[in-house]
């Protein structure tokens, strides 16, 4: 039914929407035909989306998934200075590296809690310079103890920090997965209503300004206890404008208890 729509994995027709957030903003949104390459226009989208958004002397750290294991992207990051940190789960990646670690001394390890221990170390693949990587073994599974121990290897940028900091940062890449779903969910984005595509781009184009605009009520107009994690709960306490008898009102669902918030947001206003 959808003009460009193609196959997803689970072979139904679908297009591919991938996103960009910086922090909880949604900085970057390009609907793609269905069936695409999941990494189709990242250096578009970083180059001409949020590139131009970001001060030259701003930390910047880039999570990212096994997808964007690839030299281009790394590449790509070290000569903006922007840091970064990339999930490497392809057993054929991911075996090289683990190959690197068989066999070392309990003393490499860093226990680095939660049952976990990790260390550093150093591979070239084929046409990269040398890269660090970390290495996480995971020896227990709350109080039980694994019959094998389970490896995560994560490509880091940095050799500066130690290596539960950078576990912790690249692990902040789930809540930025998760903030993606906020705007889909608190939105209605997840079925594009038109069928051509051109008209779908343009409605994720809106939705995308709705959450920029929505974040900023949050930020600017609302106190702190008001910047939650998702937005509809202020989606929820829109009113209807009403006009009658020559003067207009505000009509509130009953549901709204509470409305401090909107004479907060009106004297910030003011």
């Amino acid at each position: 039914m959808f003009e460009s729509a193609g196959k997803g994995y689970d072979g139904t027709m679908q297009y591919w929407l991938h996103g960009v957030f910086v922090g909880s903003l949604w900085v970057s949104g390009r609907l793609h035909p269905g069936g695409v390459g999941v990494t189709r226009g990242w250096r578009e989208q970083l180059e001409s989306d949020v590139a131009p958004l970001l001060e030259d002397a701003t930390p910047f750290w880039v999570c990212a998934d096994n997808a964007y294991y690839q030299g281009d992207f790394v590449r790509f990051c070290a000569k903006r200075g922007w840091d970064y940190s990339v999930s490497v789960t392809h057993a054929v990646y991911r075996r090289p590296i683990l190959d690197v670690v068989e066999g070392l001394d309990e003393s490499a390890w860093e226990d680095i809690g939660l049952g976990e221990s990790a260390t550093r170390v150093r591979y070239r693949p084929g046409g990269w310079k040398t890269q660090d990587y970390i290495v996480v073994r995971r020896l227990y599974d709350g109080p039980q103890l694994r019959l094998t121990p389970a490896y995560t290897v994560i490509l880091v940028s940095r050799d500066d920090l130690d290596v539960a900091e950078l576990v912790r940062r690249h692990r902040g890449k789930q809540g930025h997965e998760n903030a993606f779903k906020g705007p889909l969910i608190d939105l209605d984005l997840h079925h594009p209503p038109c069928r051509r595509f051109l008209a779908n781009q343009a409605f994720y184009a809106c939705g995308q300004i709705a959450q920029l605009l929505l974040r900023a009520v949050q930020y600017e107009l609302l106190p702190v206890a008001a910047r939650t994690h998702g937005l509809r709960t202020l989606i929820r306490t829109v009113a209807r404008l009403v006009h009658t008898g020559r003067r207009r009102r505000l009509d509130f669902a009953k549901s709204n208890f509470r409305l401090d918030w909107l004479l907060y947001a009106t004297r910030q206003l003011e």
